[in-house]
């Protein structure tokens, strides 16, 4: 975004900034016995779904804790506002990667949100779901119930689909499929306004055979869609989960909230069969630096994500022996898994120059002063317009044998052929379990590699081709996360090894092939498209990947850590059951995206949002 156009939205931000939204109550409270039926820990996407569920129950009582505030005004509200960078407070400081072998050693910032809300409150808002294939393959891998029939129920208990008008709904060809949505808390819609030239766009990807389809959150996600925003058109706004599960419910006596507080370790106690049982949590207030206990009586559930939920384990003393005791941690549990598998999408970003597109166009919200403040009039007025869009509405998620019609069936072949222990973090060189379960999601990623329903890349469908995403969907690399020997309660080593298995290369570059292809198409000839970044001269696999780590813009994170406690089955270096229990350890549930064993093809907050109906659904009829 141009300096003048960042410094016109501060200006309309700060115009904006005087109502603030931040009326509901919210609790910061001490109890006498400080013991609840159940203490969640992290006030994201699934600890306040599962908290909302579990407190439909009069009789059982929860306390989250959250590590940020209640921050929710205009300015998270605004959609346009995913398109450029969030307030950097409602992350945790300092989150950076450890140096990235791969690429040059440089490091990215960690997006990690410390916000009641998670991470729904500062994402790009983008609401897709991955297809029956992505979810099947978790099932494939011992997780009985969460194949795509099994998550689908929840998947469209979550939401509820508001349709653009139908002018908007004519000239653009926007489908949708009714049955895939509910009647549920979260309001989700497209925006009623569109720029012209992406049909062109939309002409291409179909000219070079991808397909169209009625709705991908259906369960078929490969091919070109349109998809919502977690945006509740009636209103113009972001949706989240805070809004959709926590304010409606805050008022419930059974419902309890610890804002601005550090947990910092989870209590044991041991049973007869010497198994841990989770008892509470010892946490700080970061205001007054204050200290204690909290108690749960039925079960302690962590949703403190895919970064912070290794942490606190390990700081618990469950987690690899070797980093435990290089941190001087006493070892409970030791488990290999903890932090391991460890996956993102990485991506990067292809450039064009564009010429003749048509008006308007994105672009005029930065070098058109006119078309800014009509743009900005109409959303203070009427809530509509240009503004309530994000970063789009369509997306196009290519299978493999699609993108690679001459080459799949090798690299697929490639993928089972590679020795267990290559190209893996250390940590899994001496593990019989972690090794047996990368030869089982190896197995899996080769099925769906070959997949025509499973999408290996994905691709924002644009309304000016000036900039393209190349986000890899199902990388090979896993990478780590692990606490920082010389300070465990600081922040983490995050290490991501993104694009350490030469695999994970070979598909990227020919993703960024086929889009050049998509781009020399006929029905975008009249932008004369020029490829500038990396550039038409590099062609081989070796001079693409390496022009892109040359440029930097070959990015570890699209900000979707998932995978690092994984649910699998214990033989396979799993952490979690398919009932979200951790293995060796009673009244302990994991319900974050650290569960996740394979990345789904999709952007992951739908999941979320589904693993926190489904969890609440699990937790609420244990026996």
């Amino acid at each position: 975004m141009r300096s003048s156009t960042r410094c016109a939205v501060a200006l309309q931000l700060l115009g904006m900034s005087a109502a603030l939204r931040n009326n509901t109550p919210v609790e910061n409270e001490t109890r006498v016995s400080d013991t609840y039926d159940y203490v969640i820990v992290g006030g994201g996407v699934t600890g306040l779904i599962v908290a909302n569920r579990l407190t439909e129950d009069k009789k059982k009582s929860v306390l989250v804790i959250e590590a940020g505030g209640a921050y929710d005004n205009p300015n998270i509200r605004l959609p346009y506002g995913a398109t450029y960078a969030l307030n950097t407070s409602l992350l945790w400081t300092d989150y950076v990667c450890q140096p990235e072998p791969a690429l040059n050693n440089k490091t990215w910032d960690t997006r990690v949100a410390q916000v009641l809300g998670g991470g729904s409150i500062v994402n790009g808002m983008m609401y897709d779901r991955g297809s029956a294939a992505d979810y099947d393959a978790w099932e494939a891998l011992g997780n009985k119930g969460w194949g795509w029939s099994g998550l689908y129920p929840f998947f469209k208990k979550e939401t509820e689909f508001i349709p653009p008008p139908q002018e908007l709904v004519d000239e653009f060809n926007i489908t949708w499929d009714a049955a895939a949505y509910g009647t549920g808390p979260l309001k989700l819609g497209i925006a009623d306004f569109q720029y012209p030239d992406i049909k062109s766009y939309w002409a291409a990807f179909e000219g070079q055979g991808a397909r169209r389809l009625v709705d991908g959150n259906n369960g078929d996600n490969a091919g070109a869609s349109w998809y919502p925003n977690t945006m509740n058109p009636k209103t113009g706004e972001r949706q989240h989960a805070r809004l959709a599960y926590y304010d409606t419910v805050a008022s419930r006596l059974n419902l309890h909230t610890l804002l601005g507080t550090v947990a910092n370790e989870l209590v044991f106690d041991n049973n007869s069969s010497k198994r841990l049982v989770a008892r509470g949590v010892k946490v700080t207030d970061k205001k007054t630096g204050a200290t204690k206990t909290v108690y749960a009586k039925r079960e302690v559930i962590l949703a403190t994500g895919a970064v912070n939920t290794p942490k606190l384990l390990q700081l618990s003393g469950i987690g690899p022996k070797s980093v435990l005791e290089a941190a001087g941690i006493t070892v409970k549990l030791a488990h290999d898994g903890v932090g391991s598998n460890f996956q993102d999408h990485p991506y990067t970003y292809m450039g064009f120059n564009i010429s003749n597109m048509s008006t308007p166009n994105p672009a005029l919200l930065s070098i058109d002063p006119a078309f800014n403040a009509s743009a900005w009039a109409e959303y203070n007025g009427n809530k509509t317009g240009p503004l309530t869009q994000a970063r789009g509405n369509a997306l196009a998620f290519i299978p493999l044998p699609e993108v690679a019609p001459d080459s799949y069936a090798n690299i697929s072949t490639q993928v089972t052929a590679q020795a267990n222990d290559a190209y893996l973090p250390a940590i899994y060189k001496g593990s019989k379990r972690l090794l047996t379960g990368v030869a089982a999601q190896r197995k899996v990623l080769a099925s769906l590699y070959s997949n025509s329903k499973a999408g290996i890349v994905e691709f924002g469908i644009p309304a000016a081709g000036n900039g393209l995403l190349v986000a890899l969907q199902k990388p090979l690399s896993r990478g780590t996360i692990t606490i920082n020997p010389t300070n465990p309660q600081g922040v983490p080593l995050i290490r991501y090894n993104a694009m350490i298995n030469p695999l994970d290369k070979s598909i990227l570059a020919v993703c960024v092939r086929y889009i050049r292809q998509v781009w020399a198409r006929s029905e975008i000839a009249q932008f004369t498209p020029v490829e500038t970044s990396p550039g038409a001269q590099y062609q081989t696999d070796a001079e693409i990947i390496d022009r892109v780590v040359e440029l930097g813009t070959l990015w570890p994170t699209l900000s979707h850590p998932s995978g690092s406690c994984p649910m699998m089955p214990e033989a396979l270096g799993g952490c979690v059951s398919d009932e979200l229990l951790f293995y060796g350890v009673e009244k302990l549930s994991v319900i974050d995206a650290s569960i996740i064993p394979l990345v789904p093809s999709q952007h992951i907050q739908s999941t979320m949002y589904a693993v926190g109906e489904k969890a609440g659904y699990i937790i609420s009829n244990r026996r």
